[in-house]
């Protein structure tokens, strides 16, 4: 009989899961047991609560950040700060386009984020079948949804210290909850460095580690190579958001 050599990374098993458990045991298994829970969602994956909880957070939020967040101020400083030659009359009146469209996007944002998670579940789920790993859609959705309950205690914070505070600027909606350290420098004067340094958030990070879990389960990998897959996807996506920070600032500098 052999034996393992000490410390080999087996990959995780779905196939002894335990007895199914409703979704909102799981939603709090997720942030406190997650790798019991992932174990179970891998095997019996489900959507209707975690979609739910988001779906309502998010008109929550929709409902409180929309009247409280004043998006004019920060419209009319984008179009001065990009130079254009506009009379007053053009400058209002696309200010007043731009803050409406800036509130309407704050509303459809419950149906936004549904795409989005089916979209990064998709993007994960192909990643992980690249180097191996198995699993289906529904496992990977169910999986992201459940992954994205930091960022929903995140939002909540936020909803509550915004409720406090009354009303508040675009640019303090983004620092209202002071979970990374993007407050170390100025948005506006170091966008490239904002764009990087806010990325660095405990709930975003929080995030990506339940990814990993979660994911190592509905793929069959080891969690090493789980980790080494989301931690390049993370940075794929950072390097794209700082990408567009630079640009946006030497566009703001030639203009």
């Amino acid at each position: 009989m052999t034996s393992e050599p000490a410390g080999t990374s087996q990959p995780p098993t779905i196939a002894e899961a335990p007895p199914a458990t409703n979704g909102l045991k799981r939603v709090t298994g997720v942030l406190f047991a997650p790798v019991s829970t992932f174990r179970e969602i891998a095997a019996r994956p489900d959507i209707l609560v975690p979609m739910a909880i988001i779906v309502i957070i998010s008109i929550l939020s929709s409902i409180v950040i929309a009247p409280r967040v004043d998006f004019e101020t920060a419209m009319r400083e984008q179009f001065e700060q990009a130079g254009r030659n506009m009379s007053q009359e053009d400058m209002d009146r696309a200010v007043r386009f731009s803050t409406a469209f800036a509130k309407g996007m704050i509303y459809v944002a419950p149906l936004v984020n549904m795409i989005f998670f089916a979209a990064v579940a998709g993007i994960f789920l192909l990643a992980f079948r690249l180097f191996g790993g198995e699993g289906n859609f529904k496992q990977a959705f169910s999986v992201t949804l459940y992954s994205w309950m930091p960022m929903m205690i995140a939002g909540i914070a936020m909803l509550v210290i915004l409720i406090a505070r009354g009303n508040v600027t675009a640019d303090q909606l983004n620092n209202l909850v002071m979970s990374n350290l993007g407050f170390l420098v100025d948005m506006k004067q170091n966008p490239v460095a904002y764009a990087l340094l806010s990325s660095i958030d405990v709930f975003t990070l929080w995030t990506l580690a339940l990814f990993v879990i979660g994911f190592s389960f509905v793929s069959g990998l080891s969690r090493g190579k789980s980790v080494a897959i989301v931690v390049t996807l993370w940075v794929v996506m950072l390097v794209i958001k700082v990408g567009f920070a630079a640009m946006g600032a030497a566009r703001a500098a030639g203009a």
